[in-house]
């Protein structure tokens, strides 16, 4: 398909779930001394902190992470006990960006001796406003045109449709579409990226924000060819699907 020039993708993610390493921490080092010199220099680690809730106590777990970016920060990996995942602010084409996911899974795989991944999923976040004289209803399908927010009396609405599918690759399709004004319009399960924005934004203007997460879960040996052309599969549909949310108009204005 062809590139848009003015494309209003500004983050994409694609993260492999993998069978846990309980001894990642100790393969860290020599993953940060290849990543770095394949252009991820900068690094850090860090903890998440989850509460889980059962018939007892509720559990505080942590979490390490380690981080593993580009100097600008706009792209970069970030590795877990149980997943991988490659992301980027800057995405060019799905060549480049699968040419980059590759070899970062490439240096995991040879390190560590990864057995199985479990799942695979690949996320576009678009966000957009509307050229001056138009209105982001006008960059929609008929059906996805959202609410126009003074018709209601709205100022902030977070969430305007859900849409969850099966597709033709054997994966699940969940398509999200916000629109809100001020800083916070990214989906809250992204606060706070960890990549720099390079796309600015008028303030206080409407964010359309479409939000798609293509993921198939199933248990398959580790391999770092297939798990790229598995990733090609779930992009060729989530492609399809953003040029049947849009409209001609929103294309042509992008191109």
């Amino acid at each position: 398909m062809e590139k848009l020039s003015k494309s209003p993708l500004i983050y994409v993610l694609a993260q492999v779930r993998i069978g846990a390493v309980l001894k990642m921490a100790d393969h860290v080092p020599q993953i940060q001394e290849r990543l770095r010199k394949t252009g991820y220099p900068l690094y850090r680690a860090s903890e998440i902190q989850e509460v889980r809730f059962g018939l007892g106590q509720p559990e505080l777990k942590t979490t390490p992470r380690w981080y593993f970016d580009a100097g600008d920060r706009s792209t970069g990996f970030l590795l877990q006990a149980d997943s991988v995942v490659f992301h980027t602010s800057v995405y060019d084409t799905s060549e480049v960006f699968f040419a980059a996911l590759s070899q970062g899974l490439g240096i995991v795989h040879e390190v560590v001796g990864v057995e199985v991944a479990e799942r695979l999923g690949l996320r576009y976040v678009d966000a957009f406003q509307a050229d001056p004289g138009h209105r982001l209803a006008e960059y929609f399908r008929t059906g996805i045109s959202g609410i126009t927010l003074d018709e209601i009396g709205a100022t902030q609405p977070r969430l305007l449709i859900n849409l969850v599918a099966d597709t033709q690759v054997g994966g699940k399709l969940v398509i999200r579409l916000g629109q809100n004004t001020g800083p916070g319009f990214l989906p809250p399960d992204l606060h706070p990226l960890e990549l720099t924005l390079t796309k600015p934004f008028a303030p206080n203007e409407e964010i359309a924000v479409l939000d798609y997460d293509h993921f198939i879960e199933r248990v398959v040996p580790f391999s770092v060819q297939e798990i790229v052309d598995t990733f090609d599969a779930l992009h060729q549909v989530t492609s399809g699907a953003f040029r049947k949310t849009v409209s001609e108009f929103a294309l042509q204005s992008w191109r």
